[in-house]
Parts: structure tokens; sequence; C-alpha cells
């Protein structure tokens, strides 16, 4: 079987390539997969982490407003189309997964000119842009959420969630987790990251918050960003307080396991794993994110009561001090957002979109 992968740019869009692509190896041992992306890119590191086969196409992203800018993009796209072309063409591939990113426009747009089938998975609430344009023309567009914004109701579409790496499905207990981790399990642990670059928003509360004149009893693990970690290591070492920096951590499923509370991002890949594990969760949102579809993601998992939405503009050390202490103060708040995560979470995503394709492969 030849699978064809397109998207990246962010975690976002390559965690859930890679349990699309987990899932198929199980399924086709023969499997052949090829990895579309950009060079140099968070898909390319992914995709040889992943040993899968990757090609790049010269694209950039779409800018709003400036004409100068949009025409060296309209260059670089009109050179993505034709090497995508020339990509498809050899490999052949039986279908084409697009997984969000400007990248993942030429290649999908390039394969419905030529006439190999096509399928899309919007990991947000609001549907992006390039998404939005190759819907027409897709097999099929899987979904995360119900009533996803900025889709046509005469799609062929079906929600099955966000997939999630297949170890988030099967993840250690807090006490291993914490074993692991180098962290006392009778403390609880809070998780702080910004994603694989940190956030500013998020490191400068941080920064505040270890220099707070009050102590929260908690451990924490704070993932900074390569480009914070020299001076996160050294307000860490002297604030006295019980903190583990790190610049990347490459198991996520370890750390988000040993939390009781995790602060981050309102990404797509984030809050799905948040609720597959089942974890409390005080989501940050992006501002800048396209359609502002962060937001719209932290407010579905607030609204389900799972999270407590924060908005970036209020993420201080205080408002970040002050809910916490009524969190550790409330453990069955907690447990009731525990639960109602693992209520919203699809644990099943992955095998259903794979589920969904066999069909259509071979049924057509």
């Amino acid at each position: 079987m030849n699978i064809m992968i397109t998207g990246g740019g962010t975690g976002g869009h390559t965690s859930p390539a890679v349990a699309i692509v987990e899932e198929f190896r199980k399924r086709d041992p023969q499997l052949t997969v090829q990895w579309i992306g950009c060079a140099d890119s968070v898909e390319e590191r992914v995709s040889h982490h992943q040993s899968i086969p990757f090609r790049a196409v010269p694209v950039k992203g779409w800018p709003r407003g400036n004409i100068f800018k949009k025409a060296i993009s309209g260059f670089h796209l009109a050179r993505g189309l034709i090497r995508s072309v020339f990509l498809l063409r050899a490999f052949k591939p039986q279908v084409v997964i697009g997984v969000g990113g400007y990248v993942s426009f030429p290649v999908m747009k390039a394969a419905q000119w030529l006439g190999f089938p096509t399928v899309l998975h919007e990991q947000n609430k609001q549907m992006g842009m390039a998404n939005r344009v190759l819907t027409k023309n897709c097999e099929k567009v899987f979904v995360s959420f119900e009533n996803t914004s900025g889709l046509d109701s005469t799609t062929d579409q079906e929600c099955i969630g966000n997939p999630v790496r297949s170890g988030f499905y099967d993840p250690p207990s807090r006490e291993d987790a914490c074993a692991e981790l180098g962290l006392d399990p009778s403390i609880p642990v809070v998780l702080v990251y910004g994603g694989s670059q940190g956030a500013q928003t998020i490191n400068n509360a941080m920064v505040d918050l270890l220099k707070h004149e009050k102590t929260l009893d908690v451990q924490w693990v704070w993932m900074t960003g390569k480009s914070f970690i020299t001076e996160a290591r050294e307000l860490a070492k002297k604030s006295g307080k019980k903190v583990h920096v790190h610049a990347f951590i490459d198991d996520m499923v370890v750390a988000c396991a040993a939390a009781k509370v995790i602060i981050c991002r309102a990404g797509a890949s984030s809050t799905a794993e948040i609720a597959t594990l089942g974890r409390a969760s005080i989501l940050v949102p992006y501002p800048y994110a396209t359609d502002n579809h962060q937001e719209e993601n932290a407010q579905a998992f607030e609204d389900a009561g799972a999270a407590q939405l924060l908005l970036d503009d209020q993420c201080s050390a205080d408002v970040l001090h002050d809910r916490l202490t009524e969190l550790m103060g409330d453990m069955d708040q907690i447990i009731r957002m525990e639960k109602a995560a693992k209520d919203i979470a699809h644990p099943m995503a992955a095998e259903r979109l794979v589920d969904s394709l066999f069909e259509f492969m071979f049924n057509k």
C-alpha cells in the first residue's frame, strides 16, 4: 500500500500525522509511506525520527495584506505545485492525507489535479485557511470537534477526534512517571510548556512566579524552548523551589503522566493528548493563531469542565498562583476536570480514520 502524508509547521500538525502512520503500520507491515513537507522543518525532524521517508517542496506561508510578500509567496507556491506533481507521479499514492499547514496546500492541490484521492484531517475547532480551500475536492474530511467552524455542511465529513501517538493510550502510572523524571511522587507536579519553541508569555509568567514570595507546595517541570533555557536554569537554581527545567522534552507521555495540572497553549495536539490522558489543565491560547483557533479549542475544553481558559494578556504570576492555589486546595475539582477531559477524548481517532480509509480504498 502506498500512502502519502503532507503537512507540518507545528507539532499540532505533525503529531496526528505520526499517529496515523503508526496505525497504518500496525495494519500493513508492507506499507510504503512518504511524508511531504518543508525542508529544515519540524516535520522533517519528526519524519526522520519516525523513519518515514521525507521529501521537501519549496513553499512559504501566505501573508495577509502585503502585495509584495504575496507575490513572493505566489512564486514559491507555483514552484511547490510543480515539485508536488513530480513527487506524486513518481510515488503514485493510493491516497494523499493532508494534516494541515501551508505546506500541505500545493501537494493536496496537485494531487486533486492529477486525480489522486485526497482526504483531510482538521485538528482545530476553526478550520485552517488551506484546508477550507481544499475541502470541496476531497473524498472525505475528518474533524476533531463537532460543529467545526468553516466547513461546508455538504462536505462528506466525520468527527473522529484528533489522533494521538500510541504512547498516550498506555501511559505509565504517576508514580512510575515521577520515578523516571526524578520527582517526588508525594508532591503534586505542575507541567508547564508552550510548545517545541516555548511561549514567551508563559515563560515570563513562570519567571515572576518563581520569584513570587508565596510558595506553592508543588514540583515544577518547565519546558522553556531552546532560546530561554540558560536564563531559566539560572533562575530555577536561585529560586530555591523544586523546578526541573528542560529546553525540550522528548517523552511528553511521561511528563504529562507525572503531572497533576498542566499549563500550556491550546494547540490541537496538546489538548487532544491532555484529554486522552485525562489531566486537569490551564490553557493559555496563543492570541495570534490563525482565526484565533486556539481560543476556540480552549473554550470547548472549559465549556466541558475539563480545563480553565486563561487569556494570554491575563497570564501573569499572580493569576497563575491564585488559580493553582485554588486547584491544589480542591482535589475534588481536579478529579472532576480529569473525568471531564476523559469524557471529551476520542481514544480511537487514528483507528477510525484508518478504518474509513481502508473501506474507501478497497471498496471503491
